[in-house]
């Protein structure tokens, strides 16, 4: 019988890479923890489902994309993309490998820009893929469409970033 204090184990386990996701998702430190709340009541609630077999970092993270595209996504949308204020802009990149490089670290703000300029499926496989490091098979059981669907949408994807990096470069 499973019970809340595995399923808390479970979740202290993944709190790191589960926050990452859920800041790379949102780009807000504010939505990025509700994020995660919903996600963490989410995972209570259906725990009883869960098949130990699986990997309890996938099954959480796909809770996580899932709350992220269906309730929360307006509320997302409606957000500027500028940050609000530059404790939230700071916030958001302390947690940015310091490259050495200031004009490296300019790019991957510009890139982080570009990224969240994107349509809600292309920002979802590229948040998932380069950011979280999943595989496509990953990505496809996480979203519930085909693999060669994550392939395309990540071609597209790139696309569209390479398009919107030349404009603004």
């Amino acid at each position: 019988m499973k019970d809340n204090t595995d399923i808390s184990e479970h979740i202290e386990k993944c709190r790191e890479p589960l926050t990452r996701l859920c800041l790379s998702l949102c780009g807000d430190h504010h939505d990025a923890a509700d994020l995660f709340q919903d996600t963490c009541l989410r995972a209570f609630k259906y725990y009883r489902n869960y098949d130990e077999t699986k990997e309890f970092d996938k099954w959480i993270f796909s809770i996580c994309v899932n709350t992220y595209r269906s309730g929360l996504r307006k509320l997302y949308r409606m957000k500027k993309l500028d940050f609000l204020s530059a404790e939230e802009h700071d916030d958001f990149f302390a947690g940015i490998p310091d490259t050495g490089n200031s004009a490296s670290r300019e790019e991957y703000k510009e890139l982080i820009k570009a990224v969240k300029k994107l349509p809600e499926k292309f920002h979802i496989v590229i948040v998932l893929r380069f950011f979280s490091d999943f595989t496509e098979k990953d990505m496809a059981k996480m979203l519930g469409i085909p693999e060669g669907t994550v392939k395309s949408r990540i071609n597209k994807a790139k696309k569209l970033l390479r398009k919107e990096m030349e404009c603004d470069g």
